[in-house]
This record gives C-alpha cells, sequence and structure tokens, in this order.
C-alpha cells in the first residue's frame, strides 16, 4: 500500500470538483440535456379556448378571478401573478376586467409563457 502525500495531489482547489466530468472539463450543472418528449407549446387558437372557457359569467369579459382560473388551469407556479400581469398589460380603459378588443394582449402574454399541452 503507498500512501500519497500533499505533493503528489493534483487537485486544483478553484474548481468546483462536482463540476468536472471525467475527461477534465468544466461544465455548468444546468448543461443537461434536454428531455426529448417534451410536450409542444399551446397554440394561439388552444389559448384562446381556454381563456373563453374560464369566462365565469358569460359576458365576453374577464375578470382578475377568471384569469387566475385559466393560468392555474394552464399549469402556472403562480396564477394569481400571471393573472394581475395580464390584466395590466391588457386592460386599456382601466375598467378592472379584459374585454373581447382586448384579449391580443393577454393571449401574446400566455403565448410567451410557453404553456405546454397537458
Amino acid at each position: 500500500m503507498v500512501l500519497l502525500g500533499p505533493e503528489d495531489c493534483t487537485c486544483n482547489k478553484d474548481v468546483d470538483h462536482r463540476l468536472v466530468r471525467k475527461n477534465n472539463t468544466v461544465s455548468p450543472p444546468f448543461a443537461q440535456p434536454r428531455r426529448r418528449n417534451f410536450p409542444p407549446a399551446l397554440t394561439e387558437a388552444e389559448l384562446i379556448s381556454v381563456f373563453r372557457r374560464f369566462d365565469g359569467d358569460g359576458d365576453c369579459r374577464l375578470s382578475w378571478q377568471d384569469l387566475k382560473n385559466a393560468f392555474h388551469s394552464l399549469g402556472s407556479w403562480s396564477p394569481s401573478y400571471r393573472a394581475l400581469t395580464a390584466l395590466c398589460h391588457a386592460d386599456k380603459n382601466r375598467d378592472g376586467y379584459i374585454s373581447e378588443d382586448e384579449m391580443d394582449d393577454p393571449i401574446r402574454y400566455a403565448l410567451s409563457c410557453g404553456y405546454c399541452a397537458r
């Protein structure tokens, strides 16, 4: 049995050894390969149908609660925040509702979030 001393150690104290691969190259922990079977993102038509489905009272206007329920059904981690952000960007007349002519902005916002089919 041979004991190695500190002079035989080739480790570099500036390198995080959890990131070193076998060929001694450093890669960040977030550089993992993507899953290949990731579901496709929802289309604009699918998002329109989701938002229309959550129009609670059927008046063709979406309230904050309607938006919150829609974003929750889309799988948002923070549906209250998403609903408030969509309402602030889309409610041009500041009546607290998103009407039919203001519907383009929340659809674009939901598309930018990249929600996938469940």
